[in-house]
């Protein structure tokens, strides 16, 4: 291997807060070789960390590759990438060892790698003419030292920088300096008297600001204080508040909160700035800051050999909500999307326990899947679904034909024909009419316990 390019930057780049990948057009040999350097809106720098801030793709090949930065850089920062290898010098040559091209060509390579980022770095260095000489060097370094040690003074010079032009504008008028003096001790005396006016106005400021309301300040010809004003717009202000509270206590009453309705709060990640949320949203937050999994309704039914329906209901998994309108038919016969569809994956299989979990859609509309899985996860999710946590909602058998075994579901407890599969005390309890109805196969309901009871032999 070769460098054959003398590129060793890349960028900046425009950070959009969308984009991670940002591409490196020079070659590196190791993903530390790589260094990413952040710019924020004020024009600050900072290093980014390898592996905790960005990964690199493309290491050893000559065109580059990418740093993926995780999140993505916010709009207003920068992103540039530079070459940079260690000044160590790491290629161990033994005398009368084994000679491999391969490792001294990569050795040589670094030595150029260090050599381009050197040149980089000093391309953005000041630098001085050539055709200084070391004299000139040395007073241009002494007038350096004494300027760092005069750094008040340039403070001073830099604070009144805007005005040295005018100063220079007018440097022929200072000869007219002392005649100007005479003047300003003039105006100095009409200062004296003029302070002694403001005295008197100063009364009459304070008259102006203080003075009771509906009281006429003397001799202004019925002017009032900004008091006066302050106490009408008081009860301006009050008037206005009772006519506002009029309004909202003769409003129409609705007696139940929609999802889609708004309440205005102060957003305290824009400056306390006003902003309006949806009442569905105060109930996500509520549910995922208490830790809330509650679920009213989402009832399964036997319905046919092949279908079973989702009673509507309303509910909170893992903080998200699911909530259905209207029951739900769902098919073991085909795979979710296809129809009533609701099996995750494959065909339905006989003798075999289906758990039922409630989906969410990314625009929040609710379905069911079936999956031969008793946790989440276990469940092949349909693409553009979501499955949260504590989402299931019930189960379903299957014969040693494939169909839909005849159940009843009641609040916590699932009953098939004679046989309690699930209650709410934990309970696994088998009890058919007679073991020859289970033909040959043993019921299974919750958390994998199974057990099979005739009441004719006890």
């Amino acid at each position: 291997m070769t460098i054959s390019s003398e590129i060793n930057r890349s960028g900046p780049y425009n950070g959009d807060g969308v984009a991670t990948a940002f591409e490196y057009k020079f070659k590196i040999l190791e993903p530390r070789h790589l260094q990413v350097i952040r710019t924020d809106a004020s024009g600050t720098d900072s290093i980014l960390v390898l592996d905790a801030d960005y990964t690199v793709t493309g290491t050893g090949n000559d065109g580059g590759g990418s740093a993926v930065i995780v999140p993505a850089p916010a709009a207003g920062t920068k992103i540039t990438l530079l070459l940079d290898v260690p000044f160590t010098q790491e290629t161990d040559l033994e005398n009368q060892g084994a000679y491999y091209a391969e490792t001294v060509e990569q050795a040589l390579d670094l030595v150029v790698m260090r050599l381009q980022q050197l040149k980089e770095r000093a391309a953005r260095a000041v630098t001085i003419p050539p055709s200084f000489d070391s004299a000139t060097i040395d007073k241009l370094i002494a007038d350096v030292l004494t300027l760092s040690n005069k750094g008040d003074a340039l403070e001073a010079v830099a604070a009144v920088s805007q005005y040295l032009e005018t100063v220079a504008g007018i440097a022929d008028d200072i000869p007219d300096v002392a005649g100007l003096t005479q003047t300003a001790q003039q105006k100095a005396a009409e200062a004296a008297q003029s302070a002694t006016n403001a005295n008197a106005s100063a009364g009459l400021a304070t008259a102006y600001a203080t003075n009771p309301e509906d009281v006429a300040i003397p001799g202004s010809g019925g002017l009032f204080s900004a008091f006066h004003w302050y106490r009408k717009t008081v009860a301006i202000y009050n008037d206005v508040a009772n006519t506002l509270a009029g309004w909202l206590h003769g409003a129409a009453t609705k007696t139940d909160i929609a999802d889609g309705d708004e309440f205005a709060i102060a957003d305290s990640t824009t400056g306390w700035g006003l902003r309006k949320v949806l009442a569905g949203s105060i109930v996500k937050y509520v549910a995922s800051a208490l830790g809330l999994d509650f679920m009213v309704g989402f009832v399964p039914a036997y319905s046919t050999a092949t279908t079973f329906t989702v009673g509507a209901g309303f509910g909170f998994f893992g903080g998200g909500k699911h909530a259905t309108a209207a029951d739900a038919t769902c098919s073991l016969a085909a795979t979710f999307g296809t129809g009533p569809g609701c099996l995750d994956t494959g065909t339905v299989q006989a003798g075999k326990t289906y758990f039922v979990y409630a989906v969410r859609s990314l625009d929040g509309n609710t379905r069911f899947v079936a999956s031969l899985s008793a946790i989440e996860g276990g469940v092949a999710v349909p693409l553009g679904w979501e499955l949260l946590s504590g989402s299931r909602i019930g189960i379903i058998l299957t014969n040693s034909s494939g169909n839909i075994v005849m159940f009843q579901q009641s609040g916590n407890r699932v009953l098939v024909a004679n046989a309690l599969l699930y209650s709410n005390s934990g309970q696994c309890d088998m009890d058919p009419p007679h073991p020859s109805q289970l033909s040959g196969r043993y019921l299974g309901g919750c958390l994998g316990v199974y057990r099979h009871k005739h009441r004719d032999e006890r």
